[in-house]
């Protein structure tokens, strides 16, 4: 009873999170983002930047049932996920790198060097 109170109260309020959870935050050098994808492996996560925004698209695969036998319980949900998370600041995706620890994957998008560029004028032909 408690667990469809839950689903109802869900649907009524909208509160359920999104899916993986996910910090962003901002350093002097790069925007990191910060994802929960526990139990997912690496070969099943793509991660892309298209213009400013990053996207994290996977799947959480289901456990063989052959190798766990019968459930009495399966909360645990199996499936493909996708966020698209904007990138607040300019960012340089090519030298951006992933990390994966305990459950959690490291994006970092370093910020382009301030740079300034001489313009050489040339002189137009009459």
């Amino acid at each position: 009873m408690e667990y469809l109170l839950k689903e109802v109260f869900y649907l009524k309020t909208g509160t359920r999170k999104e899916y993986p959870p996910v910090d962003i935050y901002e350093s002097r050098n790069a925007v990191v983002f910060v994802i929960d994808l526990p139990g997912i492996e690496t070969k099943d996560v793509l991660i892309k930047v298209y213009h400013n925004l990053l996207i994290i698209e996977g799947m959480k695969r289901e456990l063989n049932n052959e190798r766990c036998g019968i459930f009495i319980c399966m909360e645990r949900e199996f499936d493909s996920f996708r966020r698209i998370l904007p990138i607040p600041v300019p960012v340089n995706p090519a030298d951006g790198r992933a990390t994966y620890s305990d459950g959690v994957l490291t994006v970092t998008l370093p910020k382009p060097k301030d740079r300034v560029y001489k313009i050489k004028i040339e002189k137009e032909k009459e």
